[in-house]
């Protein structure tokens, strides 16, 4: 019964991070992306992005099944307008967790500037989730988004408390607003006490019907 809901903690937090539902109730809509040099050129984004952020080399010798998708959302409800907000990449081993490895990772990139948005990586371990002070876990998370230059200022970050959307036994999932605005997600391995996932994402306003 612990591995089922070990691998469902982690289906519900990739799946909320991949579909943008950790960001809120939006209306989004996806689009795969089936060109190979698309898809190539997002995976070499998404390799030196996870090495970056999380020192994970998603080159392990582990097969995982790549898929690239557009992701959209509604801007305009009367119109039914959708902005194209991102490009997203996944990686994901076809079978049960392993303990000690790699079991997913995805990357959200900017469509018009290729900057990266977003990451996740999902680790999978045999290990019990430690406890943490929520304070500690703020305070990771912060150092987390100064050390990696995931905002500009970070004296304009508020915390503005836990993101059930990213949290289940083995993650806790942190929401801050930047600059009174826009919304910055970090989830923080409750195992290992690292951050593994985070997000920026600008307001954007939708028109109402009227």
């Amino acid at each position: 019964m612990k591995k089922f809901l070990f691998t469902i903690g982690i289906m519900t937090m990739l799946g909320a991070f991949l579909t943008g539902c950790s960001m809120g109730p939006e209306a989004t809509k996806t689009e795969p992306i089936t060109d190979e040099a698309a898809v190539q050129e997002l995976y070499d984004i998404a390799k030196d992005a996870i090495t970056t952020y999380f020192d994970v080399n998603i080159e392990d010798g582990v097969e995982r099944k790549v898929e690239a998708s557009k992701n959209y959302v509604l801007v305009d409800l009367p119109s039914a307008t959708y902005l194209h907000r991102n490009n997203m990449i996944r990686g994901m081993v076809e079978g049960d967790p392993v303990p000690n490895q790699l079991y997913s990772y995805g990357v959200s990139v900017d469509p018009n500037t290729n900057a990266v948005t977003g990451a996740i990586v999902v680790e999978a371990s045999d290990k019990e989730p430690l406890k943490y002070e929520e304070s500690h876990l703020e305070e990771i998370a912060r150092q987390f988004l100064t050390e990696k230059k995931i905002v500009e200022d970070p004296s304009k970050l508020v915390y503005t408390g836990i993101e059930k959307a990213m949290t289940n036994k083995q993650y806790k999932g942190l929401r801050f607003q930047y600059n009174n605005e826009d919304d910055v997600l970090v989830t923080v391995s409750l195992i290992t006490g690292q951050v593994r996932h985070f997000e920026y994402s600008e307001k954007i306003e939708v028109e109402e019907a009227k």
